[in-house]
């Protein structure tokens, strides 16, 4: 399947294998970072709601380019997590699951930024030592905290670690995340992300709302 986006043009060639069969989907644009919504079984009209894509008849035997191996899908409306944690993969896994995300398992630093250029996460879970990295050089966190503001804030980033003290905001702030766990308090971590990601949509949507009445998402 080929889409265009229609934020600045550019076309993607999608895997057929991958493409949810007769459902809607969202992709993000490698290019612009602009979310896609892709309405399978009819083209678009003038009156499709904005960000929806025109799709192109299926490609026949496609082979994904290798910049664009990291695409990952989500159905319209579904939430979605990218968990990169080399030892805690299966209990954050569990907790995310249990809380309605579509969970995805980075298996190194470079497969998480691929998937994080094609996918945008509504939450992304990150420990410190993943991929062999340390608290001072992680590969994964080092390709998120300089991300633009209008792409980050729709993020909801936590780390994992041995030495943080959970919830300290001070140091949330410092790793650019929002917010952080110790390991010793996975047992918690369903409730501890329900809590938090509802906090920081809550503090977000008087600022989300006022952006979307000026046309600026």
């Amino acid at each position: 399947m080929e889409i265009s986006c229609n934020s600045c043009g550019k076309k993607i060639n999608l895997p057929d294998e991958k493409v949810p069969q007769g459902k809607s989907f969202n992709v993000v644009c490698p290019q612009c970072k602009n979310k896609i919504i892709v309405e399978q079984g009819a083209a678009p009209s003038a009156n499709s709601p904005e960000g929806t894509a025109a799709v192109s008849p299926a490609v026949t035997q496609f082979q994904p380019p290798e910049d664009e191996a990291g695409l990952d899908f989500s159905e319209g409306g579904q939430k979605t997590a990218l968990v990169c944690d080399d030892k805690n993969k299966d209990i954050v896994k569990s907790a995310l699951n249990e809380l309605d995300y579509r969970v995805s398992i980075a298996s190194s630093s470079e497969d998480a930024i691929n998937k994080m250029r094609f996918t945008l996460y509504d939450v992304i879970l990150l420990n410190e030592e993943f991929d062999k990295g340390t608290p001072e050089n992680n590969a994964v966190l080092k390709y998120i905290q300089p991300m633009a503001m209008p792409t980050r804030r729709k993020i909801f980033f936590a780390m994992l670690g041995k030495n943080f003290r959970t919830l300290d905001n001070m140091t949330a702030f410092v790793k650019s995340a929002n917010m952080v766990i110790n390991i010793k308090d996975l047992q918690n971590l369903k409730n501890i992300i329900k809590k938090s990601v509802a906090d920081n949509e809550a503090f977000y949507k008087v600022f989300k709302e006022t952006l979307r009445e000026a046309g600026k998402v």
